[in-house]
């Protein structure tokens, strides 16, 4: 199994960083992130992995594809 480490969006884990089996991936598209307190936006990438199996990562849309298309 070959794991792509990203960076996720979601603060409260024990790290930033999150391991995702690119074999399992159906889509990434572009997406914005606001944050709660600042009503600031962000640019983020939506991985989506079929029902219940979607993460939002910091990384840029085209780094994520280029190292999900990494052998």
């Amino acid at each position: 199994m070959s794991l792509k480490y990203f960076t996720n969006t979601f603060k409260g884990n024990a790290t930033d960083s999150i391991a995702i089996n690119p074999n399992f991936v159906i889509s990434v598209f572009p997406g914005v992130h606001t944050n709660e307190h600042t009503n600031e936006i962000t640019e983020v990438t939506v991985i989506f992995a079929g029902q219940n199996a979607t993460w939002i990562v910091e990384d840029s849309y085209l780094d994520v594809v280029a190292r999900l298309n990494e052998q």
